[in-house]
């Protein structure tokens, strides 16, 4: 009786185990050094969660868009070592603002946010942030860290005021 309910318990908690490891979504494995087919993934994991996505030109990269904005996510991935997803938006200036307000913004936003890079590149403000991850891609934590993303969006339009020098804050 007593070595029943052992294994009873032992099965329970091994099903638990594998359950609460199903929660990730899908996953895909992503080894080697191969950028393009770390990009291959990403795309499948996100048409898989049916979030409109396509690949960037060089391959390397993929656009993934989500309420009305474009995020280039770009893997980086090694042989050895941590693996990570840069994500790049570009947020355009609103009417009247000059590169020197968006290079003043941008200084604002990396000294009041840690939530990645800002800076200006060709009349936009440029915002730069990562994920890591090791051999695995999971569905899960990259539509999380899209929705990350877009909470550091509502930060960048407190931080931008109104009306601010991004578009976003109109």
């Amino acid at each position: 009786m007593v070595l029943h309910r052992f294994l009873l318990i032992l099965g329970v908690a091994i099903f638990a185990g594998c359950a609460s490891m199903a929660g990730y979504g899908d996953v895909r494995s992503v080894t080697g050094s191969d950028d393009g087919a770390a990009a291959a993934a990403v795309l499948d994991l996100l048409r898989a969660r049916d979030i409109p996505a396509e690949p960037a030109s060089d391959a390397r990269s993929v656009f993934v868009y989500r309420g009305g904005m474009a995020t280039l996510l770009s893997p980086i991935v090694q042989s050895d070592g941590l693996d990570r997803i840069v994500a790049t938006r570009s947020y355009a200036p609103a009417p009247g603002h000059s590169d020197e307000d968006l290079h003043l913004l941008a200084g604002q936003l990396n000294e009041s946010l840690n939530v990645g890079v800002f800076s200006v590149d060709e009349g936009a403000l440029v915002f730069q942030s990562q994920m890591t991850f090791f051999d695995r891609l999971q569905s899960d934590e990259l539509v999380a860290f899209l929705g990350w993303l877009d909470a550091a969006e509502l930060a960048i339009v407190r931080v931008d005021g109104r009306p601010g020098a991004l578009l976003i804050s109109q």
